[in-house]
């Protein structure tokens, strides 16, 4: 399963997991492209703020993902930076700080969406259900990878 591929503690084919960034970065860049093919076929009547976020959104996946093929490309070219870095992402402590941080983080997002629900139910009632929606959709996720991570582990 996937969710194996992603936590196991057994040995990291760095390679494969480099071609498989490149192919993300490619996606991203497609998104990217989306983003400003809507920001310019969106209509004559959309606010410019809309415009502008649709811009911004799309330049910056286009460059994250340009950033991310380059990087995944030159690592696989070289050797020597290859090793180093298959080396850095395979180290246990490494992988136990990103999983803590993922979790951390997590937890973090959980609380301040909670706490921007409280605040937004006394100024406007549509970004407090927005924030619930979010923050259902959130929980549920939480639940679906416990469940699949508890089967799979």
């Amino acid at each position: 399963m996937w969710l194996n591929r992603l936590f196991s503690d057994g040995p990291i084919d760095f390679e494969k997991r480099c071609r498989t960034r490149i192919l993300v970065g490619k996606g991203v860049i497609l998104l990217g492209l989306l983003s400003l093919a809507v920001m310019a076929f969106g209509g004559k009547g959309a606010e410019e703020a809309a415009s502008t976020f649709y811009m911004g959104t799309g330049i910056g996946l286009m460059t994250g993902g340009i950033i991310s093929v380059m990087r995944n490309r030159r690592y696989l070219a070289d050797p020597n930076r290859k090793r180093e870095r298959a080396i850095a992402e395979s180290d246990e402590r490494n992988r136990l700080l990103g999983l803590r941080c993922w979790a951390l983080a997590g937890y973090s997002m959980f609380l301040v969406l909670y706490v921007g629900i409280l605040i937004s139910g006394f100024l406007n009632g549509t970004v407090a259900k927005v924030l619930l929606a979010v923050v259902a959709v959130y929980a549920l996720l939480l639940g679906l990878f416990r469940f699949l991570l508890g089967k799979s582990m």
